[in-house]
Parts: structure tokens; C-alpha cells; sequence
């Protein structure tokens, strides 16, 4: 628990950030229990929505929003078509399945409104597939498999997150 007042004046988003400095550069303030519970995610990846009609996504992001694909990649064996869109650091992607993949829960693969998933890099994935086992996540059928960029692990959404979340190799 954070015992010192922050200056009236700092957003929330300079309280983040000054807040996860080195202890050295930090000084007095506190860290919000937050920062530290992410420790195990190195960075943000990518959200990830499934459209029903991978062509039409496509034109309409590039005629309403300008947006460019920068790939399109197709895992013939799955089934899967994706279209990656570059946003800052990290990416969007759009995901047809063109036919269900033996052995993966089939909820993975059901367009929705909005984002279906949205991922994180990790080191040591192994690890961290079992560390979040551990605290009672739940892996979905068929992962951790190979992805379009390395492993990937997607676990169920819980109660507070409504929405997969995926872990990937760095």
C-alpha cells in the first residue's frame, strides 16, 4: 500500500510510468501492485480479431482508415489466413479460418464483435505457459502449438477478462 500523496498535477499515465522506474530513479513514490504483476510479460504483440470475410476486412481498413497489410499469410494445413497490419509496436491481425482445426476448441475460431484476443510476448515460454497454469489460468484445447511467428499458448477468458489472451516466444 502506497503511503506517500502524488502531486495533483501527474496524469495517470506519467504516475505509470515514473512508477516503474529503477528504485534509483523512482525516489519516494510508490509502485502500484499493477506494474509489478506484469513482470512476466515482456512487451505487447499484437490484438487479434477473426472476421468471417478476410478480403473485406482488408479493403475496408484500407478505404476507411488508410491502414496498408503489411503480410498476409496462409498456414494451408490449418486453415488460417492472416493479414498483419503494423500499429505502433506492436500489430493487428486479421484471422479467417476457412475450416476448424482438429484438436483446438472451436471457440478460438468464431468471428465475434471486437477483439477476439490480445497477445503477449514472453521469455521463456515454457515457463511461463506453467507459471500461469499455475495461478489457475486455463490453456484452451490444442495449446501451446505452433503459430504464425513461433509458440503460441491462448488461454481461456476468465470472469474479469473477457477475452482470450495469448502468449507468445519472443
Amino acid at each position: 500500500m502506497c503511503e506517500q500523496e502524488l502531486p495533483g498535477d501527474l496524469s495517470l499515465t506519467t504516475i505509470f510510468v515514473y512508477s516503474i522506474q529503477p528504485d534509483s530513479i523512482r525516489g519516494s513514490y510508490c509502485q502500484p501492485r499493477f506494474a509489478q504483476k506484469m513482470s512476466i510479460l515482456k512487451k505487447f504483440d499484437h490484438i487479434g480479431v477473426v472476421v468471417e470475410d478476410l478480403e473485406q476486412a482488408m479493403e475496408e481498413l484500407s478505404n476507411f482508415f488508410g491502414l496498408d497489410c503489411q503480410e498476409i499469410m496462409e498456414i494451408k494445413d490449418t486453415g488460417i489466413r492472416i493479414a498483419f497490419y503494423p500499429l505502433g509496436t506492436g500489430q493487428m491481425e486479421f484471422i479467417e479460418f476457412q475450416k476448424p482445426i482438429e484438436g483446438v476448441d472451436s471457440m478460438v475460431m468464431q468471428p465475434g464483435k471486437g477483439i477476439q484476443h490480445i497477445a503477449f510476448q514472453v521469455d521463456d515460454f515454457n515457463r511461463r505457459v506453467t507459471e500461469l497454469t499455475a495461478k489457475g489460468l486455463k490453456l484452451v484445447k490444442g495449446f501451446p502449438r505452433n503459430g504464425a511467428h513461433g509458440q503460441v499458448a491462448f488461454f481461456y477468458p476468465t470472469q474479469g477478462l473477457n477475452m482470450l489472451i495469448e502468449i507468445c516466444e519472443s
